[in-house]
C-alpha cells in the first residue's frame, strides 16, 4: 500500500496574532520536527502566501527554513495555490489568476532561489506541479484555468467526479478532454475519517486505511493534528509508523502518480470538499460558504471590489520588485509611492477575497461547535473592504462599497 497524504495549512489573513501563534506551537512546529525526523515519511503540503506572510512576519523564519530543506531534498512536494484562499469558482477568471500567480511568486521567494541562471535578482522556482484549489472549491473553469497556467495535476474532492458515491473511490487520476491535466480526488471517506478521529488507539483506523485497497490519496486540513486534535502529532506518527511496519509506505502526489491509471471523464462537478454526496444531492455545493443574507451580501461586495481592481490600470513606471516581498509593499526598495498606493489597495482586495469571511458567518454546526459564527473575524474582513472605499476619490463605486459595508456590520450585530 502507499499512500499520497495531503495536508492543507493555512490561517486567514484576518487571523488573531495570539491564536496564530498557538496554532503554530500546537501544530505546525511539532508537524515539520515529525517530518524531519521521518526519513523514509515524503508527503504533500499545500502552504499558501497566507500563512507564510504571517510567519515570515512573526518571527518563524527557522520554520520556512526547514520547509525550504525538506522541499529541496524532494522529502516534500508543495503545490501551488490561490494566495489568500479565495473560492476560485466565485472569482472571475482574472482575480483568480491574480491569487495563483502572487501565490507562484511567493513560493519562489520563500522556497526557490532569488537569483537567475546569471546571477540577476530574480524569484525562481522548480517542480511545482500540482495545484490544490481552496476548499478543494473547482468547476470546469476553474480546472482549465490551472491547466492553461501549466500544472501537471489538480486536486479535487471525491463529489467532483461524476457517479461516485461516498464508498465508491477509485485510486486512479482523472482526464478531461481539451485538457492537458491530471484531476486526482481524494478517498473522501478516508480523508473525513482521520479528519475526525479521536480514539485513543490508532488501530481501528489502521484497519480502515488497509481495508481501502493499494493506493490512496488522503488530503485534510494539517490543523488536524495538533491543533483541532491535541493528541493529533502523536496519533500521525503512531499511524506513520504502524503503516510502515505493515508493509506499507507515504508519498507525495507526484510520486504515487506513476502508479496510477487514468480514467476519461466528461465533466467537473462543481464541488467542495466541506459538501457531502446529501449536500450535492440538492445542488449544495458550498454548505458552509452560501445561503445566508450575510453571506450573499459578502459575496455582492467581493464582486464589487473585483470589479473596482480590474478597472485601475497598473502603473508603468519603472520599479525594483525583483526578488522582492510585494506583499510587505510599504518596506519596499526602489519602489515609487504611486505604485506602493497600487499594491496597498490591490492586496486589500485580495485578502478580503478569502473564505474564511463566509465560513465565520455561516452558522452552521460542526465538530462540536453549535454556530459557526465569529463577528470580529468578518468585522476584519469588512475592514479591507472600508480600507479600499476610503481610498477612491467621491466615487459611486466608493458609496456603493461602504453602503454594503454597513449593511453587513449592523447584521452582525443583530
Amino acid at each position: 500500500m502507499k499512500i499520497a497524504l495531503v495536508l492543507h495549512l493555512y490561517q486567514p489573513p484576518t487571523q488573531d496574532e495570539a491564536v496564530f501563534r498557538r496554532i503554530f506551537s500546537q501544530c505546525y512546529q511539532p508537524l515539520i520536527k515529525l517530518i524531519k525526523n521521518k526519513k523514509n515519511f515524503s508527503l504533500t503540503l499545500n502552504i499558501p502566501l497566507s500563512l507564510l506572510e504571517q510567519a515570515d512576519k512573526y518571527g518563524y523564519g527557522d520554520w520556512i527554513s526547514d520547509i525550504k530543506t525538506l522541499y529541496a531534498s524532494e522529502r516534500v512536494e508543495l503545490v501551488g495555490t490561490a494566495a489568500y484562499h479565495p473560492l476560485l469558482t466565485k472569482l472571475s477568471i482574472e482575480s483568480a489568476e491574480r491569487q495563483i500567480v502572487l501565490n507562484e511568486y511567493a513560493l519562489g521567494y520563500y522556497f526557490g532561489s532569488r537569483t537567475g541562471f546569471e546571477g540577476e535578482a530574480a524569484v525562481m522556482t522548480k517542480n511545482i506541479g500540482g495545484f490544490f484549489s481552496p476548499e478543494c472549491a473547482v468547476n470546469n473553469e476553474v480546472v482549465s484555468l490551472v491547466s492553461e497556467l501549466g500544472y501537471d495535476w489538480v486536486l479535487v474532492d471525491q463529489t467532483a467526479i461524476p457517479n461516485l458515491s461516498y464508498d465508491g473511490y477509485d485510486p486512479v487520476y482523472n482526464t478531461l478532454k481539451g485538457l492537458d491535466i491530471k484531476i486526482v480526488s481524494r478517498n473522501k471517506s478516508l480523508s473525513d475519517a482521520l479528519s475526525f478521529y479521536r480514539e485513543p488507539s490508532v488501530d481501528q483506523i489502521i484497519n480502515t486505511i488497509f481495508s481501502k485497497g493499494d493506493n490512496q490519496v488522503i488530503a485534510l486540513d494539517g490543523e488536524t493534528f495538533g491543533h483541532h486534535n491535541p493528541l493529533g502529532i502523536a496519533m500521525l506518527e503512531d499511524i506513520i509508523d504502524v503503516v510502515v511496519d505493515r508493509g506499507g509506505s507515504f508519498s507525495s502526489v507526484c510520486q504515487l502518480l506513476p502508479e496510477m491509471k487514468a480514467r476519461n471523464i466528461e465533466e467537473i462537478i462543481e464541488s467542495t470538499w466541506g459538501a457531502g454526496y446529501e449536500d450535492m444531492a440538492t445542488g449544495n455545493a458550498y454548505p458552509y460558504w452560501s445561503g445566508n443574507e450575510i453571506q450573499k451580501r459578502l459575496g455582492s461586495l467581493e464582486k464589487i471590489l473585483g470589479d473596482y481592481q480590474a478597472s485601475i490600470p497598473v502603473s508603468d513606471e519603472p520599479h525594483d520588485s525583483a526578488a522582492q516581498p510585494l506583499w510587505f509593499y510599504e518596506s519596499m526598495t526602489d519602489t515609487l509611492d504611486e505604485t506602493k498606493e497600487y499594491l496597498k489597495r490591490l492586496f486589500w482586495i485580495m485578502k478580503y477575497e478569502h473564505s474564511d469571511k463566509y465560513w465565520w458567518s455561516s452558522k452552521k454546526a460542526i465538530l462540536g461547535n453549535p454556530m459557526l459564527f465569529h463577528r470580529g473575524m468578518v468585522e476584519k474582513s469588512l475592514s479591507y473592504a472600508s480600507n479600499v472605499a476610503a481610498s477612491i476619490p467621491d466615487s459611486k463605486g466608493k458609496d456603493k462599497i461602504l453602503k454594503l459595508v454597513k449593511s453587513i456590520a449592523s447584521m452582525l450585530e443583530s
